[in-house]
């Protein structure tokens, strides 16, 4: 079972106990965080707000601590944002990180409380936001270079689309897939025959990163949080001659 790497209370009898709230983190849910670090105080603050769902704070905490040290970058682009917790992160704990866009076409309301949460216990973050309610699409002209890019349950071709924006900006890149679209699939049905279509169409997926120059991993977040835990991490592959693509990076290993 995959530990939890930020949030290592929960590793301990007494942490497993908030892993049952499965509502809006609020005061009186606050009580399984009780540290006086950074983390703990930022999720009283969350709590203070109700301003997320108990999954949605374990899950972006763990998301990040997952991939933070391979994938941060100066920018940070978190695609398909939603609340936008996990843009949050990389701005409240990463002082290599400038600037952190947090896109979305239809930002909800929990936006506005996640970055007032944040900004009451780390006011530099304020400084690193930017607001992006753009879609995916619209982000072709304005895409930093070298980017960081990361992106937690896009649903469907969402991930895909973040991961064509990551290949052509040359940077760096995590996303946790989730509803996995089987009309859309490009990958090889014989091995969605075999192998389930939700895991064929990631191997297809890292295939894709990896044609697109990117050394890539996969890594997970504690499946008690959600079954859909898998995350994909990927960095350019670096050569003499620098980033260097195997195959190009639109051509799909398992067509």
């Amino acid at each position: 079972m995959t530990r939890f790497r930020l949030l290592t209370h929960l590793n301990t009898p007494q942490g497993q106990k908030a892993l049952g709230h499965t509502g809006y983190i609020d005061g009186p849910s606050s009580r399984y965080f009780p540290g006086d670090d950074l983390a703990g105080r930022f999720v009283r603050a969350l709590a203070e707000r109700r301003a997320v769902p108990m999954k949605e704070v374990l899950e972006s905490f763990e998301f990040f601590a997952a991939v933070r040290r391979e994938v941060r970058r100066e920018t940070v682009l978190d695609l398909c944002a939603g609340h936008g917790l996990v843009g949050v992160l990389f701005a409240l704990y990463e002082r290599s990180v400038e600037r952190v866009c947090l896109v979305d076409w239809r930002p909800p309301e929990s936006r506005k409380k996640v970055l007032e949460a944040a900004a009451s216990v780390a006011p530099w973050v304020r400084d690193k936001i930017e607001l992006m309610d753009h879609k995916i699409e619209q982000l072709d002209t304005r895409m930093p270079k070298q980017a960081c890019v990361v992106s937690v349950h896009a649903c469907g071709q969402r991930t895909d689309q973040c991961i064509e924006l990551a290949l052509e900006s040359g940077g760096t890149l995590a996303v946790m897939p989730c509803c996995r679209s089987k009309r859309k699939s490009i990958c090889s049905p014989a091995v969605a025959l075999h192998l389930g279509h939700d895991l064929a169409i990631d191997i297809d997926r890292t295939y894709r990163m990896e044609a697109g120059g990117l050394h890539v991993r996969w890594a997970s977040v504690p499946e008690v949080i959600t079954p859909q835990n898998r995350v994909l991490v990927g960095k350019p592959r670096l050569t003499d001659g620098g980033p260097q693509p195997s195959v190009p990076a639109q051509q799909s290993a398992l067509e």
